[in-house]
């Protein structure tokens, strides 16, 4: 009796280790897949957190062009736009033309020594090697 008594105990044993394996892959298993949902409901709020920035975004932008559209059908749009483009005047209005004075012959040198300095050194070899010498 002592024998089979054994043979049952070890055989629960065995059943009850099998039982609690087979409990502890079946929570991995539900954990792993909670932890998938978990990160895939995290994902999705952050993209969601990221289309209502845009859409703030995109809502200032539009009021931005709108109010700007507004200006634009204002008569004082039109009327600075007139006076840029067309250089027309308002009625009783002067127009005053200030004349540049005429530049030294220092300042004609020193202007042209400055553009002479602008130009990048590869350009200056360029034009040494491959300019017509008219030019040189």
């Amino acid at each position: 009796m002592v024998g089979i008594n054994k043979k049952r105990s070890s055989s629960k044993k065995v059943t009850f280790q099998a039982a609690a394996l087979i409990v502890v892959v079946v929570v991995l298993c539900l954990g792993s897949a909670l932890s998938k949902e978990l990160y895939r409901e995290y994902k999705i709020k952050k993209e969601i957190d990221v289309l209502k920035a845009e859409i703030g975004s995109m809502e200032k932008d539009n009021y931005d062009l709108s109010q700007l559209l507004e200006y634009y059908k204002t008569d004082q749009y039109k009327e600075a736009e007139a006076r840029k483009r067309l250089n027309l005047k308002a009625e009783g209005e002067q127009v005053l033309m200030i004349k540049e004075k005429d530049k030294s012959v220092e300042e004609v040198q020193a202007d042209e020594e400055a553009r002479e300095a602008s130009i990048p050194n590869r350009t200056k070899w360029w034009n040494y090697f491959f300019a017509s010498r008219e030019e040189i």
